[in-house]
């Protein structure tokens, strides 16, 4: 039996903040070993201190999320945002959850335009689990990249706060 489920959301690798934490460390070590291959009047000290900010920089950027952590003891969940491992938001009431619902969200989605060639569009599929009291208006929503995941944490949330699981699937 969990006591705790943790939905952490971030992608490494799309588009977006990690993306550029990943780019802020490499220019870091590119910049570490120049002095090595680069010939010129550039001190080793520059190198080392703009290296070095690069590559803590790049990593606070990486290690920096934001999440939703449900307490199925204390019957509550926060909020947060995490910044190298330290999660920062308030701890609010969960009411007593009836129905945990698990359906896909598509939407169409446009590249950034440069304004000169066409952007192109593409459909882009969430995964939504959302957690119902008894209003019908969600008391808290998970949106998902990956549909196991999604599956796996609707089943458990479920599980554990002992309410009716609605898949739907189209």
């Amino acid at each position: 039996m969990k006591t705790e489920y943790d939905f952490k959301a971030r992608s490494f690798f799309s588009i977006g903040p990690h993306l550029l934490g990943l780019i802020f460390i490499a220019v870091g070590f590119f910049t570490l070993v120049s002095p090595l291959f680069m010939p010129g009047d550039n001190s080793i000290t520059k190198a080392l201190v703009a290296g070095s900010v690069s590559i803590v920089f790049g990593g606070l950027v990486i290690t920096s999320y934001p999440g939703t952590i449900i307490d199925f003891k204390n019957k509550r969940y926060k909020t947060y945002y995490a910044l190298v491992g330290y999660k920062f938001g308030q701890w609010k009431i969960l009411s007593p959850i009836q129905l945990v619902k698990f359906f896909p969200y598509t939407f169409k989605a446009s590249m950034m335009s440069n304004g000169v060639n066409p952007t192109p569009t593409v459909r882009v599929t969430r995964y939504i689990v959302a957690l119902y009291a008894d209003q019908p208006k969600p008391v808290l929503s998970l949106e998902y990249e990956d549909k196991n995941k999604a599956m796996e944490g609707a089943k458990i949330i479920s599980d554990e706060m002992k309410a009716t699981l609605d898949i739907q699937l189209s």
